[in-house]
């Protein structure tokens, strides 16, 4: 297949033709102005980045197109599948649901973070709250990630998309919606294909392992697939009275072939399935106003091995030789989730949610391990998450009240039961490094907020907010059991069963300012963190294992942003973030906590044509966590271009990432997690593509 990056005069010559014959037929309207509006009325906490901004990009998942969001920053662990970190908190101690449903991935080390598991062509919009303020939703401790999907329009509409970049990288889906006044239907598709990317210097991804390491890629899979993903949904709709309505939708995602440099397995296939239903009735009456009554459920199957690598082979320096089996190491597994909820909001003396919810997520993984034994290799099979219950109920209040004409009061209660339990008895491993261990738990805990919103004038308007919040170890956290050689160089993986809930107080103070045509925005916030959950060593006196511990740690920065109309239809754009990560109990720093980042854009826009010129950088993290060995990631800075035109419903995307083509890679960019590769993965060189969209 063509690649692009070889193709630059070719492919930005007939973007240059398309581009000089749009500008004949321009038209200005203002859709960009009214777009800084909506986001202006937002809260000051919340960011929000709309399906617009995505396709202008070359994203190519919900994780790599937010990192725009100041804040927010990703963890690459190869072409797709990108973690989301807010604020530098990142697994479990964020919320990231779609559609209010909670869905978490099967891998251990998180190949498939939660946001993975949807295509971002079924999302209309994504809204991030930070800070501990979400009520409505255990576990929301540091901020909460809320995917809307998009849903069908009255009459009938459909959307079309095909991006082609470098690394014959190929992005398409197909939508197609029908609105009436008692039903309506929307059913999508999408396909996503690459090989993998090359970094500035022009090597593959999969060539940053040594010439010796037994991780490296064999030589037939260094130009493989890097992903092959389809994705298939539907939303149906009905209204059997009116201000009543039905909605069902069911996605169904199936992703092979997909490479994780950042570990040492790679995914053969991860298969999702995802059924919401919801039943709203709104205007009952002056004081049960409406009453939203949910269900959801999901199941995430997942398989990993070390097959691409030289690793699977008996001699892994020279990486021949094949084992009785095409892998040395295998992890299947899955996680099922399911769960509902049931809210009413009341009119008293301004407005009251109450509601109660219940989730249950299982959590079960074998993995199969190679041994010599002799002259020949046994497999066996360990319980390394064994069948991990979830459960977890609770009940909250919210009450918003206008104290005065400018003063808006918020607060929020909520308690919640959290039970986990393992299914299988992996104590005999426990056992080895903490005393008494348990296969269960039960945590009970309250958590809440207070907000105050002042209006000083019509543009200007600050907030003050305190929040506590609790979340429950995660099931690997807590359990996970993965019995190794106990060494030095191999040491064994274990959950501790004695981890204690963390607990977030956070103080969030936020100053807005908009006048219509420009958006300023200032968030600081200060964590004091009771139990923060860290990756630790530790040693019996004759086995070696990596575990995790309790700590006691801040956490304090915040972001700067703005967004301001100049003459002539230009605009210009600027966001700053920072995150200062310490740990009190151990007298270092936390880990994977991201440096200072900023960015700056210039943007001429009619709403027929755009050009944009972007430069994004990142200072260098000398911040580390000695304890765990971090090492210091260097800063970096690159410079892109898109350029983009509109002609009623063609719209046509161009762009180019990394201009310069500089080798460059994140602070979250190697694994400092058991697994600890310390391989680091460079981000794209120089990469360009083109976006074809059309809507009816």
């Amino acid at each position: 297949m063509l690649n692009v990056n070889k193709q630059m005069p070719i492919f930005f010559s007939i973007f240059i033709a398309i581009f000089v014959f749009c500008l004949r037929f321009s038209y200005a309207e203002n859709l960009l102005l009214e777009e800084i509006e909506v986001k202006a009325k937002k809260e000051t906490g919340v960011e929000s980045l709309e399906i617009r901004e995505v396709r202008e990009t070359n994203a190519k998942d919900t994780g790599e197109a937010i990192e725009g969001l100041d804040g927010i920053a990703k963890l690459r662990k190869g072409g797709i599948a990108n973690d989301i970190v807010l604020r530098g908190f990142q697994r479990d101690n964020i919320n990231v649901l779609v559609d209010g449903v909670r869905i978490y991935g099967a891998c251990p080390n998180r190949m498939d973070p939660a946001s993975f598991h949807l295509d971002f062509a079924e999302v209309d919009r994504i809204d991030v709250l930070k800070g501990p303020f979400d009520i409505r939703n255990q576990g929301s401790m540091a901020g909460l990630v809320d995917i809307k999907t998009k849903e069908a329009k009255p009459g009938t509409h459909g959307e079309l998309n095909l991006n082609y970049g470098s690394f014959n990288s190929l992005n398409s889906s197909a939508t197609a919606s029908y609105g009436a006044e008692r039903f309506d239907i929307l059913i999508g598709g999408a396909y996503k294909y690459s090989k993998p990317y090359e970094d500035g210097d022009g090597l593959r991804f999969t060539e940053v392992y040594p010439a010796a390491s037994s991780h490296r890629y064999k030589d037939s899979e260094k130009d493989g697939t890097a992903y092959n993903i389809k994705t298939w949904w539907t939303k149906v709709g009905f209204s059997p009275v009116k201000d009543q309505k039905l909605e069902l939708s069911y996605t169904k995602q199936e992703a092979d072939d997909v490479l994780y440099p950042y570990l040492f397995m790679d995914a053969d296939y991860d298969d999702t399935d995802r059924i919401n239903v919801v039943y709203k009735i709104d205007r009952i009456g002056d004081t049960l106003k409406a009453i939203k009554i949910q269900a959801y459920w999901n199941k995430v199957k997942h398989d990993m091995t070390d097959e691409k690598r030289c690793s699977s082979t008996m001699d892994p320096v020279t990486c021949s030789n094949g084992l009785p089996r095409s892998y040395s190491m295998k992890t299947y597994a899955d996680t099922e989730t399911s769960g509902g909820k049931i809210e009413g909001q009341f009119g008293f003396a301004g407005e009251t949610n109450i509601g109660i919810d219940y989730y249950l997520r299982n959590w079960d993984n074998t993995t199969t391990m190679a041994m010599k034994s002799g002259m020949m290799y046994m497999y066996s099979d360990q319980a390394s998450v064994p069948d991990v219950d979830t459960k977890n109920i609770g009940v909250y209040v919210e009450q918003k009240n206008k104290l005065t004409d400018k003063l808006d009061l918020t607060a929020g209660l909520r308690l919640d039961s959290t039970e986990t339990e393992a299914g299988k008895d992996r104590t005999s491993l426990y056992d080895l490094y903490y005393t008494g261990s348990m296969t269960g738990d039960t945590d009970t805990y309250p958590s809440g907020n207070i907000q105050f919103n002042y209006q000083f004038t019509e543009s200007l308007s600050t907030f003050l907010g305190f929040g506590h919040a609790v979340r429950v170890p995660d099931p690997v956290e807590r359990y996970f059991a993965l019995q190794k050689m106990g060494t030095m160089m191999a040491p064994d993986w274990v959950g501790n069963p004695e981890l204690k809930p963390t607990e977030n107080n956070e103080v969030d103070l936020g100053v807005k300012y908009s006048i219509g045509t420009a958006l300023l925005k200032l968030n600081l916030f200060y964590s004091d963190l009771k139990d923060f959950v860290v990756v630790r060593e530790i040693f019996n006196g004759t086995r070696y294992a990596k575990t995790y511990s309790n700590v006691d740690a801040v956490m304090y920065g915040g972001e700067a942003s703005s967004i301001v109309t100049i003459p002539s239809d230009f605009y210009l754009t600027a966001g700053l973030s920072y995150t200062r990560g310490k740990n009190d109990t151990d007298d270092t720093n936390l880990p994977e906590i991201p440096p200072l980042k900023g960015r700056v854009s210039l943007r001429y826009d009619n709403n027929t044509y755009f050009v944009e010129i972007e430069g994004m950088f990142a200072a260098t993290q000398t911040k580390v966590d000695t304890v765990l060995h971090e090492k210091e990631t260097a800063g970096w800075g690159i410079a892109n271009f898109k350029a983009g035109y509109t002609y009623k419903g063609l719209k046509f995307f161009a762009g180019v990432r990394n201009i310069f083509d500089k080798k460059y890679n994140e602070y979250l960019s190697y694994s400092r997690d058991p697994f600890a590769s310390g391989v680091k993965v460079n981000e794209p060189g120089r990469t360009l593509y083109a976006n074809l969209q059309y809507t009816f």
